[in-house]
């Protein structure tokens, strides 16, 4: 996508993003269920996509608040939702542009990755914050905890929250084996700190070891990993996958 000049968004801009994707759902139907409703299970409602953050040359101006892109940028969206897949892209194809806050963005270019997993070990890097947490309880106050990569229970809660996505998918009960991810390449400056309306979310970019599943390693590619994925969290892309045994 580019612009005339330089793309100007507040530094906390996942709402415009967001914003921008319904956009692009012009389906009365499908755009109030997905923004709406979702596809409930448990107490959890699911989306089914997930998009990385604003990909392209980039300045922040701390003081103002602000960030700069310059052109081209590109913008990666997830989903294992074929038809929210194809309003998507047609879409984009017929306005050939997309608003994001006050910019009018042209599109040059709308591409396809059909990604297959065929083995049981992936490396993947984030697109955007992969986000874990819980809720917990302090004295009678309610709190959320976030996860980091290095807590045991980080790869034990997205290994059961991809579980629950695969049965919203498959209309099946997911693998009982667990996914294990471990981080690769972490550090200290891959944990981000968003604001998303208003509420304050953590969650850590950075390199990651799946193992698991081949099924459930695929609805982390499709679906994205860990929570938040359709707040613009957990979008990953392949960096290494091992040949498919013999």
């Amino acid at each position: 996508m580019t612009a005339s000049g330089e793309i100007g968004l507040p530094i906390q801009h996942n709402h415009l993003l967001q914003a921008a994707v319904y956009d692009l759902i012009e389906q009365p139907g499908l755009r109030e269920f997905l923004h709406q409703h979702g596809f409930v299970l448990g107490k959890r409602r699911f989306r089914l996509f997930a998009f990385s953050r604003l990909l392209g040359r980039v300045r922040v101006d701390t003081a103002g608040q602000q960030m700069f892109f310059t052109s081209p940028v590109n913008l990666v969206i997830c989903s294992p939702l074929t038809a929210l897949l194809q309003e998507l892209g047609n879409s984009l194809l017929r306005r050939g542009e997309i608003r994001l806050g006050n910019n009018h963005l042209e599109v040059e270019q709308v591409g396809v990755d059909d990604y297959q997993v065929r083995g049981r070990s992936l490396t993947v890097r984030m697109l955007s914050p992969l986000v874990t947490y819980s809720t917990l309880e302090n004295n009678g106050s309610r709190y959320t905890y976030y996860y980091s990569p290095f807590e045991p229970r980080f790869s034990t809660l997205i290994s059961a929250n991809l579980a629950k996505k695969y049965t919203i998918i498959h209309g099946r009960p997911a693998p009982e084996e667990d996914v294990r991810i471990m981080p690769v390449a972490v550090g200290k400056r891959d944990m981000k700190v968003v604001q998303y309306k208003g509420t304050v979310i953590k969650g850590w970019m950075g390199t990651y070891r799946l193992q698991g599943d081949p099924e459930l390693l695929q609805v982390a590619l499709d679906a994205g990993l860990g929570s938040k994925n359709s707040q613009g969290f957990g979008c990953c892309e392949v960096v290494e996958q091992p040949p498919a045994a013999l």
